[in-house]
């Protein structure tokens, strides 16, 4: 749960200009910040602390500027029906590398995500975009944190944690 409205404006403005900037395929950090410096312009965003919000983009520019490009989507939105049940998400960014896809969901917050909540977000989101092509990796991007959370999603369906193979789940499990 955020702390307070600062953290849902602050995580609402990274994510916006995290969205417009690879939706652009900027490649450099200066233009990262040049975009989030005429964001803050506008009237809806003059309140978020610019120097906390180029701080989480300067870490998420070093952890992904090469991994973006021009076919990287963004707020990409998934929809699955699930025994006769609609379900809509919306994926932060979509990556398609080599016929694979990895899908990527930004974490502005500085606490973890409950195991249940996230193996069922990460699980739909997988399940969702297997429309669109052979989903390899699943990653929360945590931007407070020492590093992202990536799951590596073998032919199975298990999603096993690059750093841990006692942090897994199997997203047909999650339907």
């Amino acid at each position: 749960k955020p702390e307070n409205w600062d953290a849902i404006r602050l995580g609402s403005f990274v994510h916006l200009v995290l969205e417009q900037g690879v939706k652009n395929n900027l490649k450099s950090l200066k233009e990262f910040f040049e975009l989030s410096v005429e964001l803050n312009l506008k009237e809806d965003w003059q309140s978020v602390d610019l120097n906390d919000a180029q701080q989480l983009i300067k870490i998420f520019f070093e952890r992904n500027k090469n991994k973006f490009d021009e076919n990287s989507k963004t707020e990409q939105p998934l929809f699955a029906k699930i025994d006769g049940i609609k379900f809509i998400g919306f994926a932060d960014r979509i990556d398609f590398h080599n016929g694979e896809i990895e899908i990527i969901d930004y974490k502005t917050g500085s606490s973890a995500v409950p195991q249940k909540n996230r193996n069922w977000q990460l699980g739909f989101y997988a399940l969702a975009a297997g429309k669109l092509g052979k989903v390899k990796k699943i990653t929360l991007e945590m931007l407070k944190h020492d590093k992202p959370l990536e799951f590596q999603v073998d032919e199975e369906g298990n999603a096993t944690a690059s750093f841990s193979s006692r942090m897994e789940f199997n997203i047909y499990k999650v339907k």
